[in-house]
């Protein structure tokens, strides 16, 4: 594996590199003066609720910083129940739900599956019983196209819980039953199951493709190698040990790098509240990755190394790869979880 990192960075592009910041705005308000907290971020994911609840604020930043990428939040797989008060679309949206309780995915014994605390789990699948000529799956994606995407106009959009497989989900917290996503009370097989989820968000991904084009862009959550029409994965919590768990000495930071590194990006790594430096230092390994910081969260100076254009690609070093700016080199060691820059001047920085 560290083999194969090695070849992939030394052939990575240069062209356009910049250090890139990005921030989850996952609130359903956002004030003028929580705007602009968030100006001089390069990219910016909002709830689209607030297009409905502060779209003064968003047309500020796009004002402001016109060179900011603003894309849309969209979680096509969950959805509150009962929803917030302050999310009006949200609220619209369930109300519709609710008329269609073969929409919501459910176990053996006919309750609903629930992935987070508060939210239960659409029947995502391809097969999903249909009403008036849709399934859930074409249900929500015309209506976030027509209610969202088409009200405001964004570079991109991150899909969240966008799963390659979902058979797991039947046996995850409280749910104990199995997936039964056709009401026949019987447990689904999981190859079948999972093929008929993957391809309902194709379908979904599609459909946001054929809308936007080209040039709008598209993150995907969780960070895995499905799903063509991606254009970026997002890594939450970086390293995202869900990448591939074989790699537990690492927590997947290898694999991480590799497979952000395989796509055109953006990709998106997502630092936890202990990790902050380390997840970015890693993230300028790469020329099409963006760097975040939790959620919610106001810039910071902090996040800008000051490093300058790179002079080439990362490099394997003693204990992991290290890269080469104008103004100084940074190093990251995965095994020890650790970063440190070295600048021309001597000066060092560990966090």
């Amino acid at each position: 594996m560290k083999k194969t990192l090695l070849i992939l960075l030394l052939f990575g592009g240069l062209l356009g590199f910049s250090q890139k910041t990005a921030v989850h705005w996952y609130l359903p308000t956002m004030s003028l003066e929580e705007a602009k907290t968030l100006v001089n971020y390069d990219l910016v994911i909002i709830d689209p609720e607030c297009i409905f609840n502060d779209q003064a604020s968003l047309d500020w930043l796009k004002q402001r910083n016109p060179k900011m990428k603003l894309l849309c939040y969209f979680n096509p797989a969950e959805w509150f129940d009962p929803m917030f008060s302050d999310k009006p679309w949200g609220i619209t949206m369930v109300d519709s739900l609710r008329q269609h309780p073969q929409w919501w995915l459910r176990d053996t014994l006919q309750k609903r599956i629930s992935f987070w605390q508060g939210m239960y789990t659409m029947n995502c699948t391809w097969d999903c019983p249909k009403y008036s000529g849709e399934n859930y799956i074409q249900f929500i994606s015309r209506h976030f196209i027509q209610d969202i995407l088409q009200q405001y106009s964004f570079n991109g959009v991150l899909v969240d819980n966008l799963w390659d497989q979902v058979n797991w989900l039947g046996s995850h917290g409280f749910n104990q039953a199995g997936i039964d996503r056709n009401g026949d009370q019987e447990s689904d097989d999981s190859i079948t199951l999972n093929t008929v989820w993957k391809r309902g968000m194709e379908y979904c991904l599609k459909q946001l493709r054929s809308f936007e084009g080209k040039n709008f862009l598209i993150i995907g959550n969780p960070a895995n190698l499905n799903y063509a029409t991606c254009d970026g994965k997002m890594f939450e919590n970086f390293p995202d040990i869900y990448a591939d768990e074989s790699d537990k000495k690492y927590e997947g930071w290898y694999h991480n790098l590799n497979y952000a590194n395989s796509m055109t990006g953006p990709c998106i790594f997502n630092a936890r509240p202990d990790n902050y430096f380390f997840t970015l230092c890693s993230s300028v390994l790469l020329d099409n990755t963006y760097f975040s910081d939790r959620q919610n969260t106001a810039y910071d100076s902090k996040y800008q190394l000051l490093l300058g254009k790179p002079l080439g690609s990362a490099n394997r070093f003693t204990s992991g790869y290290k890269r080469e700016f104008e103004n100084g080199e940074v190093f990251v060691d995965p095994g020890n979880k650790y970063a440190w820059v070295i600048y021309r001047n001597g000066q060092r920085r560990d966090q």
